[in-house]
């Protein structure tokens, strides 16, 4: 075989690798896109694998994308059972995937199945060096975060006027139209203090470099959750407490757990 026909030959078998690789993949996500992976779908699989003559390094970033396919199939209504994460393991094996390589999508596995423990009421336990707690408190998370505040930014004199005068007699004039000026106050959310936010069986604390607090349940008045933080109000409170997180991610694990929490222990 000369020189131009090995080439043309190379060609045609790089060209027929890269659509047996793309067939495998359209199968192998086809048939994970459910979230299960039965022994049947396993055995046509192993089937299409053998006719192709694919190697696992021929399929490469292939099995990750299954197995991210099958997690979004999972997660799809916001939970991950016990079941369904037994079933995605079953996957992980099957793909030959070490943790590693799946690092995100494990990580996300472990935050839905901690939500949906929360959301079945199973409140992790924490120990945090450092806060004093009640009797028997316990606490449940705790969340990078800080505390906001309104705060007088800047302030200024408006609508000031002098009028204008008019003489009505030799040493007399009338000034008309003549105002004082008044102050004028810009306030701003701000932050004020950098720390956790802590969820307890009793209250929310804030920990914080310049400030903290501490407010039990039974005082609360309304909680409003955000995608990035919270807001509540006290009772005996003129303002509001505001907080943001310091990481995305977590929002809606804190939500469930101090939705558990303020309607577990709030009447207590």
């Amino acid at each position: 075989m000369g020189i131009v026909q090995s080439l043309i030959a190379r060609h045609h078998e790089s060209k027929q690798k890269r659509a047996d690789v793309e067939q495998f993949r359209n199968a192998l996500i086809q048939a994970v896109s459910d979230g299960l992976l039965t022994p049947e779908e396993m055995s046509e699989l192993d089937a299409l694998r053998a006719e192709s003559g694919l190697t696992p390094g021929d399929l490469g970033a292939i099995r990750a994308s299954a197995y991210a396919a099958a997690l979004a199939a999972a997660r799809s209504d916001g939970r991950v059972t016990e079941g369904e994460e037994a079933e995605l393991s079953r996957i992980q094996r099957y793909l030959g995937l070490a943790d590693t390589e799946i690092a995100p999508s494990k990580a996300e596995l472990a935050r839905l199945r901690l939500l949906s423990n929360v959301q079945d009421g199973n409140l992790p336990v924490l120990q945090v060096a450092g806060l004093v707690t009640q009797r028997d408190e316990q606490v449940h998370w705790s969340e990078p975060s800080r505390l906001l505040e309104e705060k007088v930014l800047r302030r200024r004199y408006e609508g000031g006027s002098s009028g204008v005068s008019f003489r009505i007699a030799k040493g007399v004039t009338y000034r008309v139209g003549a105002q004082r000026g008044h102050l004028v106050s810009e306030t701003g959310i701000v932050p004020v203090s950098t720390g956790e936010l802590l969820v307890t069986d009793r209250r929310i604390v804030f920990r914080g470099d310049a400030k903290s607090f501490a407010a039990k349940y039974d005082k609360l008045l309304d909680i409003q959750l955000f995608s990035d933080g919270l807001r509540f109000s006290e009772a005996g409170k003129s303002k509001p407490r505001i907080i943001t997180y310091l990481q995305s991610g977590n929002q809606d694990i804190v939500g469930a757990i101090l939705t558990q929490a303020v309607n577990r222990y709030g009447a207590a």
